[in-house]
């Protein structure tokens, strides 16, 4: 596969590897798609755990397991017990 990237990141690819911290081109550019797939995984992961979070608020506000907070104060109250 042959890929055509803008010059400011071959500039950065480059000194990479003139830096010693890869052998290769082709080694920065693979490390920097495993990057970016971690990522991708931890976004995943974070939009599964939101949903979740959002999923249980639901289930309790359904059955009634709610506590109202008229304003700030109460609000401080609340965050100052956790």
């Amino acid at each position: 596969m042959d890929v055509t990237i803008p010059k400011s990141l071959e500039a950065l690819v480059r000194r990479k590897v003139d830096e010693g911290h890869y052998s290769t081109e082709d080694e920065v550019v693979a490390d920097a798609l495993r990057l970016m797939q971690a990522r991708d995984d931890v976004a995943e992961i974070k939009r599964a755990r939101l949903t979740d979070a959002i999923e249980r608020g639901y289930e309790d506000a359904a059955a009634g397991k709610v506590i109202r907070l008229e304003n700030n104060d109460e609000i401080d109250a609340l965050l100052a017990d956790l």
